[in-house]
C-alpha cells in the first residue's frame, strides 16, 4: 500500500492511499493542486453536506474575509446559521445526491422550527403562544446554503445547484416604525441633559446606522463647511466558540461597510452643526477633568473615553422610551435604527422624492428603500393619483 499526506491550510493532514505507486502519486499531486490553488478538499463523492459546509465556512469564507470581500462579522453569521438551521437538518445528505425535494422538506422543517426567543410567562396569565422562526431567518439559511452550493458549483464538486431550484418563503425587511413629530419632541425634551441626546439627534439629522454614529471621529467632521464623511462602522464582532467553556469571546471594532454607496459625504443641518460644537465643547471639558482617557478623536464616548459598547447604546434608548413611555403595538419597541425610518418619513412629508431619500440613507439599490419604505411609496402613488384626478377633472369640465 502506498500511501501520501497533504497539509490542509488549517494544519490538518488529509492522507491519500493507492496499491498502485503510480496511481497513489496522481492522488497525491490532485490533492496538493487542491491546496494550492485555495479549493476546497472533498472529492464531493460520499461526502456529506455537514463535512463540506464546514470546509466552506472555515477555508473558503475565511479567504474571503482575508480578501476584504466579507467581514467577518457575516462569516460568523453564516457559521451560525449552518450549525443551528442547516447541519442538524440535513447535514447528513450527501453533497452530490442532494436534492430539490429534500430541500424543500428542509425549509418545511424551519417553518415550523420555535424560535430561540420565546416570550416570557407572566405569574398569573395563560402562557404566550411559540413563536416560530420568522420568514426572514428561513429565507437566510435559504441564502446561505445557495452561497455555499455555488461555491461547490464553482469547485466542480456538484453539477447544479439545486438550492436555485427551491423557492424560500419571503423575508420581506420589517417596516420602519418612524416616530411622530410629537413623540420626537417628548424624547428630545427628555434627553436634553442627556450625555446620549446629542447621539438621537446626529442619528436622526443625518439618517445614520447606530453603528456608524458611535464610529464618528472628530476628524471627519468639518462644522464650518458642514459636512460630515460616514461609512465605516463600530461593530462588536463576536469570536469563536471557546470548546472548553462554550462561550464567544468578541471585541469592539470599527469594520468598512458593506457597500461602496455606504462611505458618503453628507451635509450636516446647519441646527445640528450647532449641536455638536457645543458637544465638543462639553467633551473636552470632561476629557480635562478626567484621570484618564482613552481616545481624544471619538465624537460619542464614554465617561473615560473609550468606545460606545452597542448594547449600552440600546440600553439607554429603551430607558429614554421608558421614561416618557413611548411604545407600540404588541408590545413592540421603537428601536434606535427607527430613527432612520424617522429621517426618511420626514423627508418625505417634505415632498423629497424617493430617490433623494435613497442617497440620503446611502443604499445601493433603489429597490431596497422602496421594499424598506412600502408605505411611502403607497402615498406617493396616492399623490400621484390626486393629481392625475385633478387634471382629469379639469379636462371633464372642459369637455361639458
Amino acid at each position: 500500500m502506498w500511501i501520501g499526506v497533504v497539509t490542509l491550510p488549517d494544519g490538518k493532514r488529509k492522507p491519500i492511499s493507492s496499491k498502485d505507486k503510480k496511481k497513489a502519486l496522481e492522488k497525491w499531486r490532485e490533492l496538493q493542486r487542491q491546496v494550492d490553488d485555495g479549493k476546497p478538499i472533498t472529492s464531493g463523492r460520499g461526502v456529506t453536506l455537514e463535512r463540506y459546509l464546514a470546509q466552506w465556512v472555515d477555508v473558503t469564507l475565511k479567504q474571503r474575509v482575508a480578501a476584504g470581500k466579507m467581514a467577518e462579522s457575516t462569516r460568523l453569521s453564516y457559521a451560525d446559521h449552518v450549525r443551528l438551521h442547516i447541519t442538524p437538518h440535513i447535514g447528513g445528505e450527501q453533497l452530490q445526491k442532494l436534492s430539490p425535494a429534500r430541500l424543500r422538506a428542509w425549509i418545511l422543517e424551519l417553518q415550523k422550527k420555535p424560535s430561540a426567543r420565546q416570550k416570557k410567562p407572566i405569574e398569573g396569565e395563560d402562557s404566550p403562544p411559540m413563536e416560530l422562526l420568522s420568514g426572514r431567518t428561513v429565507n437566510y439559511c435559504h441564502s446561505i446554503l445557495r452561497a455555499a452550493l455555488n461555491a461547490a458549483r464553482k469547485d466542480e464538486l456538484v453539477s447544479r445547484n439545486v438550492a436555485e431550484l427551491v423557492e424560500p418563503p419571503s423575508g420581506k425587511s420589517k417596516r420602519g416604525t418612524a416616530l411622530t413629530a410629537e413623540e420626537a419632541e417628548v424624547l428630545f425634551a427628555a434627553a436634553v441633559d442627556d450625555r446620549w441626546g446629542v447621539l438621537w439627534m446626529t442619528i436622526l439629522g443625518l439618517g445614520l446606522r447606530r453603528g456608524e454614529a458611535l464610529s464618528l471621529r472628530w476628524e471627519d467632521l468639518d462644522l464650518d463647511a458642514g459636512i460630515v464623511k460616514v461609512g465605516p462602522s463600530l461593530q462588536r464582532i463576536r469570536g469563536e466558540v471557546d470548546e472548553a467553556t462554550g462561550r464567544r469571546r468578541g471585541t469592539l471594532a470599527v469594520v468598512k461597510s458593506k457597500t461602496e454607496g455606504s462611505d458618503a459625504t453628507l451635509a450636516i443641518p446647519d441646527s445640528l452643526a450647532e449641536v455638536l460644537r457645543q458637544h465638543r465643547k462639553s467633551q473636552a471639558v470632561e476629557r480635562l477633568a478626567a484621570r484618564y482617557w482613552a481616545d481624544a478623536g471619538l465624537v460619542f464616548a464614554t465617561s473615560v473615553g473609550t468606545a460606545i459598547e452597542p448594547r449600552n447604546a440600546n440600553r439607554a434608548w429603551n430607558a429614554l422610551c421608558d421614561r416618557v413611555g413611548i411604545t407600540r403595538p404588541n408590545e413592540l419597541r421603537v428601536r434606535i435604527h427607527d430613527l432612520r425610518h424617522t429621517a426618511a418619513t420626514w423627508l418625505h412629508g417634505e415632498g423629497v422624492d424617493m430617490k433623494t431619500i435613497q442617497g440620503a440613507l446611502r443604499h445601493t439599490r433603489l429597490a431596497t428603500t422602496s421594499e424598506v419604505y412600502t408605505h411611502l411609496t403607497v402615498e406617493v402613488q396616492h399623490r400621484a393619483a390626486k393629481s392625475m384626478n385633478d387634471a382629469l377633472s379639469r379636462l371633464n369640465g372642459k369637455a361639458k
